[in-house]
């Protein structure tokens, strides 16, 4: 789990091995993969990594809620107190984060493919926290106890 991801020029099974360890609590391998990525200092190996857990994260809200072509798909942001807040002001990584799944439910990949390189924008610790949020609302939208969609975490700094 911790090779290189560029080493056999699998960012797809990398990705892969990360959503996996996240899904089962594997932390400790979670980190040491992310560890991996910051180390491997490629922009873009962090954008492919964060393009396929988008990828994973849209794929999982379609295989539970399939939608025609002319389904929209929508967000309520909401803070600890269930009071609704702007989307905006979410911190810029995870908003394009977010902004990116809704494009690829949406099947707008001008727009996704824009606001994945607005995500993978910034310091290394930057992109290893908008990876982190997928993982996390990754293994909140697989949870098959959850009737409906659940609530989406978003942590600010």
């Amino acid at each position: 789990m911790t090779e290189n991801p560029d080493a056999d020029g699998s960012i797809r099974r990398f990705a892969g091995d990360l959503a996996g360890a996240a899904l089962a609590g594997a932390y400790d391998d979670v980190a040491d993969a992310l560890d991996v990525l910051v180390q491997a200092g490629s922009a873009r190996i962090a954008a492919g990594v964060v393009a396929e857990l988008v990828a994973r994260c849209a794929s999982t809200v379609q295989a539970r809620h399939p939608a025609g072509e002319e389904s929209l798909f929508t967000v309520v942001v909401e803070d600890a107190q269930a009071r609704p807040v702007e989307v905006d002001r979410l911190p810029p990584g995870p908003l394009a984060a977010l902004r990116a799944l809704l494009a690829t439910l949406g099947r707008d990949d001008a727009s996704r493919d824009i606001h994945l390189e607005l995500a993978t924008r910034g310091r290394p610790e930057d992109v290893v926290g908008v990876a982190i949020h997928l993982l996390v609302w990754l293994v909140e939208l697989s949870n098959p106890a959850a009737a409906g969609l659940p609530a989406l975490s978003c942590f600010a700094r």
